[in-house]
């Protein structure tokens, strides 16, 4: 579209000017520089691209939007964006805890390849030119970034147009711009649309990354801090508790894995009483309520500010989150509520609305699809998939399965075994082990998630199903070597 643009001002030009050595020249240049990263100059180029919003929750499992029949909160905002635009049933993380989750996203890459595996390290030079963000910053884009960064200990503030991001998990209780208490969701959301106000008059498209902390917990081991304006939201509600949470599967994991496993710990402080879930959980929606309320004033400032028309939402979570199955809190593992989230792409421009797409998509999706949207081109490096291809056609070829990982060096204050695995088609394969050493198994897991969606039954050690373990097992090591 970009080229054929260029043709179209060449073309008005030559008829309006006439200077043949000026449009001599404009033709070799324009055909020596046909690269899409090439910052764009006309006007009307610039108009052609959409402004992108990206926004991304921090813990939000996949069933945490009534979107999908969660009969326990109200998401109606995030809802409208799924009827009008298009929803990914089956959304999963490479990684699940944010700062890694977070660099697959920013990167489009398996934690193997970008390395970033703790919350200290940070990308470098290279690998930040090459995020989606800085790709886009240099072809023409205004680049803005909201709330928590979460990648390394170092800020690039000073790569964007717009910076009102932090660093480390930050906390929900801020001061306004007049020192007044506020929390950090209603912060998150003057900021967005502090920025959008800005933008109103330039023709140049923006893309603005937005990373809200809900529905992270507050604090270590952590509470759940809602805005105290949702105190009464399901106060009354009794809401449902996962299969997969009740005292018969507390075991379910042997005692070398559970015995002093942040996981069991941090469950121990939030769900271990039937009082503690209820409260817990609610508070949990309460937080993503708070989101949600967001998401409508976005769309409501970019109406009032004529810039609904051309301006793509991206919705999803750097994780998922689990809500006391198997006696958990937090993420880390192959569960999915723990690797699964929500994914939702809203786009005006789309003639087709309310479609779902049950393919497996994946967070390191998110970098190609925002650049394939910007017609920027996508660096070799990047492992993930344009979902615009998959919108356009659902019946496209794509992957069937992919690679998990969660690589942890464990300590005594932080047990938390390491994680592989393979997800293929609806069966699930997962080992997990000591810190980097795939040898020293503790335990693995096998399901057939087609008549065990809850993941209750392990087939591992089952004699009858012998066959699809060592399928699965060479699913895995294909899987892994892809990921390299």
């Amino acid at each position: 579209m970009i080229y054929t643009l260029r043709y179209k001002y060449l073309f008005n030009f030559l008829m309006n000017k006439k200077k043949v050595f000026i449009v001599l020249f404009v033709v070799l240049f324009f055909n020596c520089k046909d690269n899409r990263n090439t910052i764009e100059v006309n006007k009307g180029e610039y108009q052609e691209r959409p402004n992108i919003i990206f926004l991304l929750t921090d813990d939000q499992r996949w069933d945490a939007l009534s979107y999908v029949g969660n009969e326990n909160l109200q998401t109606p905002n995030i809802d409208e964006l799924a009827k009008q635009g298009t929803y990914f049933k089956n959304a999963y993380v490479t990684t699940s805890i944010c700062a890694v989750s977070r660099a697959s996203i920013l990167s489009g890459q398996y934690a193997r390849r970008h390395q970033i595996w703790g919350f200290s390290k940070n990308f470098t030079k290279e690998q930040l030119d090459n995020t989606y963000p800085l790709l886009l910053k240099k072809s023409g884009y205004t680049i803005g970034f909201i709330g928590k960064y979460g990648v390394g200990n170092q800020l690039p503030i000073d790569k964007f147009d717009y910076w009102k991001g932090f660093d480390g998990q930050g906390t929900f209780n801020q001061k306004d711009d007049q020192g007044n208490p506020i929390h950090l969701t209603k912060k998150i959301g003057r900021q967005v649309l502090e920025f959008l106000k800005s933008q109103k008059e330039t023709s140049k498209p923006f893309c603005l990354s937005v990373s809200f902390k809900a529905p992270h917990v507050e604090g270590d081991p952590g509470y759940f801090l809602p805005n105290k304006a949702y105190d009464s939201l399901f106060i009354d509600t009794k809401v449902t508790i996962p299969e997969t949470a009740f005292p018969d599967f507390y075991d379910h994991f042997p005692e070398r894995f559970t015995k002093n496993n942040v996981a069991r710990n941090r469950w121990q402080t939030r769900f271990s009483t039937p009082e503690m879930q209820q409260e817990s959980i609610k508070k949990y929606y309460q937080l993503i309520h708070g989101v949600d309320v967001v998401v409508g004033k976005i769309v409501e400032k970019l109406k009032k500010t004529r810039q609904d028309k051309n301006t793509v939402i991206i919705f999803t979570s750097d994780n998922g989150f689990f809500l006391g199955e198997y006696g958990f809190a937090g993420k880390w593992y192959g569960g999915d509520p723990s690797i699964r989230v929500p994914m939702i792409i809203y786009d005006p421009r789309s003639p087709s609305k309310g479609k779902t797409i049950d393919k497996k998509v994946l967070n390191i999706d998110v970098a190609p699809t925002i650049l394939s949207m910007a017609n920027v081109q996508i660096p070799e490096t990047v492992q993930g998939k344009d979902l615009t291809t998959l919108i356009e056609n659902p019946s496209i070829g794509w992957r069937d399965s992919f690679f998990y990982e969660h690589l942890w060096q464990s300590s005594d204050r932080y047990y938390i075994p390491s994680t592989e695995g393979v997800v293929w088609k609806d069966k699930k394969y997962m080992k997990y082990f000591m810190n980097e050493n795939t040898d020293d198994i503790i335990f693995e897991e096998l399901y057939d998630l087609s008549s065990d969606p809850q993941e209750s039954k392990n087939l591992v050690n089952k004699k009858d199903h012998e066959n699809l373990k060592q399928i699965m097992k060479q699913r895995y090591e294909l899987a892994r070597k892809e990921a390299q």
